[in-house]
């Protein structure tokens, strides 16, 4: 199941208004193009397109996003394909809204990503040199991450889910502290933990004259590169049939030998870390069901496919069911 969420805005009518008002465009020439929170929307002009994103501070953290920000324009810096903030009217890259007694709203506006997403159900786009591909360019922001020195570092653990009370069962909030506790012991040292996207799936970038073209770093964190190559896999496999499990493990071996010989190109992994996939595709199973069940709405998660994702990964979890039965001798 992934984050991308489209339906009715939630987003305040005024507050779209005024959003768009600092960027010198009408609220009527926006459009809704989804996002987790339902607050990604798209301006079409004459001369320019652009991607306006409200962030309401019920949901997101303004350090957050300025971190986001200050990474993204590193990395186009460094010459990674990124979508970069447009500055608004006032020459601010983040503007901040607020209506009478309530919260804050931050808006931001991205260039629009050239290109298109990658057809995972055709061979022409979804096959080996594109997964080399992907794990180079993965590779490189890995890589330059080992020399970002950042005006603040947004850590792993600093986010609600590890500082805020969590809405699921005591048997699920147990295993959940004890992943953290185990991923506390971990080293960490510039070769293997850094700033990472954490969520490079097929849906956060775009093909363009055969490079990748990279949005969304909303999520983007100091954690392990390990983990960054996990949530990729991660989200990999669920382009094949959950009920399918020779056919994940296949594809899984297939993806892993090219987007790997992509990655280390790049950025040398120690074998040690990659003896640990198997651990943070479980770990991101499980960030991802105490992440739906903290932020998804009551009417997204009574939506028929969402209830039944939940359901599933629930009973995985509490069953201590892998998500993948990965070997580490399959990874060269």
């Amino acid at each position: 199941m992934s984050g991308n969420y489209r339906g009715c805005s939630t987003i305040n009518n005024i507050l779209l208004e005024e959003g768009a008002k600092r960027f010198g465009i009408n609220v009527s020439d926006i459009d809704l193009l989804g996002g987790f929170s339902n607050n990604v929307y798209e301006y079409k002009g004459y001369n320019e397109n652009f991607i306006l994103k409200f962030y309401e501070s019920s949901i997101y953290e303004r350090d957050s996003i300025e971190a986001e920000l200050e990474w993204i324009m590193y990395l186009k810096q460094a010459g990674v394909y990124v979508t970069v903030p447009i500055p608004a009217r006032s020459g601010k890259i983040l503007e901040v809204l607020q209506l009478d007694g309530e919260e804050e709203c931050w808006v931001v506006a991205f260039e629009k990503a050239e290109g298109k997403f990658v057809n995972v159900s055709d061979k022409a786009d979804w096959h080996l040199d594109m997964f080399y591909k992907w794990g180079k360019t993965l590779g490189r922001i890995h890589a330059l991450s080992k020399s970002y020195r950042p005006n603040s570092v947004k850590e792993w653990n600093s986010g609600r889910l590890f500082t805020e009370a969590n809405n699921v069962s005591d048997e699920i909030n147990a295993k959940w502290n004890r992943y953290v506790r185990e991923i506390e012991k971990l080293p960490r040292d510039r070769d293997c933990y850094g700033m990472i996207h954490h969520d490079l799936h097929h849906q956060n970038f775009f093909i363009h004259k055969k490079e990748f073209v990279l949005f969304d770093f909303g999520d983007c964190e100091y954690n392990w590169f390990v983990y960054d190559i996990a949530v990729v896999l991660y989200h990999a496999l669920q382009t094949v049939p959950e009920d399918d499990l020779r056919a994940r493990e296949e594809f899984a071996e297939q993806f892993m030998a090219a987007f790997l010989a992509g990655y280390q190109m790049e950025n040398q992994i120690d074998a040690f870390w990659l003896k640990k996939l198997p651990f943070f595709l479980n770990y991101r199973q499980l960030y991802s069901y105490m992440y739906f069940s903290k932020h998804l709405t009551e009417g997204q998660k009574q939506k028929v496919h969402v209830r039944e994702a939940l359901k599933k990964m629930k009973i995985k979890i509490e069953l201590d069911i892998p998500f993948l039965n990965l070997q580490f001798n399959m990874i060269r």
